[in-house]
């Protein structure tokens, strides 16, 4: 017997003898400060003024709001001198879209994006900013600089430059690029020698800062088409990036290798070129690493770096705080918090970036394993005994007197739960045994007892209805329908029918399987919403009338490439509102009704 399969016996055996006293408890739950709490922006782009002053622009209302953190992304405070210095800026303009900003010292920023035919400069360290014009209005793809002199180039085709800190711009007459193939991005080695890449896998190289540009070969890719980013770390060693696709060169694009994409969560660290840029490279890079091992990170204005071992990148709506290479934080913009810390009564886990605590009536949340956690809402009960994860956002919290709570958000706001399917998915998504049953369950075998069932697609123009209910008496079934006829006169086909017994719980027991099966489908915001409500009697003394109500705007079912996108089997991805759609057609198909 080796060592692992007796280890496990033994232990038991020391707990049976040993006094409570002596016994190992658990791990004590953390201590966490209340006073963090998340700022809730949708986050557009990360920017370093300086080491010590990082910025986060998220789109508030149409508008732009910026939140500001000194301590290399731990803490943010929402700026509201320089929100209102930017929005005020941005209103000369219909267009108020800002992609790009940088910044070339304390005080000069350049601002970026779909804003019209200019850009935006700050000299005071953005607590004012002055409209820049250029001779175009293109949505600006790119920003780059060095030292003083900056580039830009979008959709229009043409690229401007500016050799004075962005207070003058002209446009490069030598463009090769047109509405047709768009510039889409730029990478210097230095004020003169520089790459652009086209919308159409065109690759540029120039040596005179701009002024003119010669065509660089891709004949080893096969498929450049999708190609849409560039980054050169040395004369010779350069990146293409595309949807699906990446290459690197080693010989000044001679010759181009395919490379694996980056992992789905990239550990990040900073690099210094030979030539002495600072870039943020994905995996190991720098000493001892040589550059043609070395990954770029793509996403320039997603991410900053701080210092020598610092990068703040935003992704999948949430700031990843890295040092040296090792994650130290993930979630949202959070304040600074009290300095007081709360012990927790419990924490759930979902998922290795989704947990939730609480203490008295406070939820907090962590999205890096337990590292580091914010407050995010708060109970109208207590106290909470367990906390349960349904779908996508869906959170169902027990009350020590055992009723349950229900968020739709991941616990920023909570309800009390009414629906007699919570229930029953609280005990499964949390394991208790025994589980009760289908709510349900009553219906079929039962007389007299019914099942109605209101079921609605709603899309952009277009709204459908239907009413389809089963009756059980002793002897039979009643089926009845009513739905849209389809065309412009919207009128309702009504239509009745008897059937034997068993085939109406048998479409009874059809729409119980799909309303009570657990949910997998992502929702994804598709303009097309389900919507299914089911009412049900038993005799149970009197006749007692009950209702659940499902809503859903999930993924399309048909939508397989979106969903694989995603990484959901679709064969596994399930929604009841959609499931109950499903099988009210399927009856109708059957009864021809």
């Amino acid at each position: 017997m080796h060592l692992g399969s007796w280890m496990p016996v033994v232990s038991a055996a020391l707990l049976l003898v040993l006094p409570a006293s002596a016994q190992v408890p658990p791990p004590p739950l953390p201590s966490v400060d209340l006073g963090i709490h998340e700022l809730r922006l949708q986050a557009r782009l990360v920017s370093k003024r300086t080491e010590e002053d990082l910025w986060v622009l998220g789109d508030a209302q149409s508008a732009v709001r910026v939140s500001r953190s000194a301590d290399v992304g731990r803490s943010w405070r929402v700026d509201a001198q320089a929100t209102e210095a930017l929005v005020k800026a941005l209103l000369a303009h219909s267009h108020n879209t800002l992609d790009h900003m940088s910044w070339l010292g304390p005080d000069t920023g350049i601002a970026a994006g779909d804003i019209g035919p200019r850009v935006l400069r700050t000299t005071d360290a953005g607590r004012s900013w002055k409209s820049i014009p250029l001779t175009d209005d293109p949505r600006v793809y790119d920003l780059q600089h060095l030292g003083d002199r900056l580039w830009l180039c979008g959709s229009s085709g043409r690229i401007f430059r500016s050799d004075d800190a962005g207070a003058s711009w002209q446009e490069l007459k030598g463009s090769p690029f047109n509405h047709d193939d768009r510039c889409m991005s730029m990478s210097f080695l230095s004020p003169e020698s520089g790459w652009a890449m086209g919308t159409k896998a065109s690759l540029w190289s120039t040596e005179d800062g701009g002024t003119s540009w010669q065509r660089l070969p891709l004949g080893d890719i096969t498929h450049p088409a999708g190609l849409d980013h560039v980054v050169r770390l040395t004369p010779q060693v350069a990146w293409l990036h595309g949807s699906g696709e990446r290459f690197l060169t080693t010989d000044g694009g001679k010759t181009w290798q395919s490379r694996a994409l980056e992992e789905k969560d990239p550990s990040l660290s900073i690099s210094r070129t030979p030539g002495g840029q600072r870039i943020i490279t994905v995996g190991p890079a720098g000493d001892g690493v040589p550059v043609e091992q070395w990954v770029p990170f793509l996403g320039e204005e997603k991410a900053a770096a701080l210092g020598e071992d610092t990068v703040v990148a935003l992704g999948k709506g949430r700031l990843y705080t890295f040092v040296s290479g090792q994650l130290l934080r993930a979630g949202p913009p959070v304040s600074q918090g009290s300095g007081v810390l709360t012990p927790l009564e419990g924490i759930a886990r979902k998922a290795p970036d989704e947990w939730l605590g609480w203490a008295g009536d406070q939820i907090v949340a962590s999205h890096d394993e337990g590292r580091s956690w914010f407050q995010v809402g708060r109970v109208p009960q207590t106290p909470l005994r367990a906390i349960a994860f349904l779908k996508t956002q869906t959170v169902l919290a027990e009350l020590g007197t055992g009723a349950l709570l229900r968020s739709e958000n991941f616990g920023r706001t909570w309800k009390t739960s009414t629906s007699p399917l919570d229930a029953y998915d609280f005990a499964l998504a949390s394991g208790r045994t025994p589980a009760p049953g289908n709510p349900f369950e009553c219906v079929p075998g039962t007389a007299p007892a019914s099942m109605k069932v209101h079921y609605t697609e709603s899309g952009c123009f277009n709204v459908f209805e239907g009413v389809l209910s089963v009756q059980l008496s002793p002897g039979e079934a009643l089926l009845s329908v009513e739905r849209d006829a389809g065309g412009a006169e919207g009128k309702q086909v009504r239509e009745r029918r008897k059937l034997s017994r068993g085939d109406g719980e048998r479409i009874i027991r059809e729409l119980m399987a799909a309303a009570a099966r657990q949910e997998t489908m992502p929702d994804c915001g598709f303009t097309t919403s389900y919507s299914a409500s089911i009412e049900w009697s038993c005799p149970s003394g009197p006749i007692k009338k009950r209702s659940v109500s499902l809503n859903d705007s999930s993924c399309d079912p048909q939508d397989l490439s979106y969903l694989r996108i995603l990484g959901v089997d679709p064969l596994s991805a399930y929604s009841r509102a959609l499931g109950i759609h499903q099988a009210v057609h399927e009856v109708l198909e059957r009864t021809s009704l």
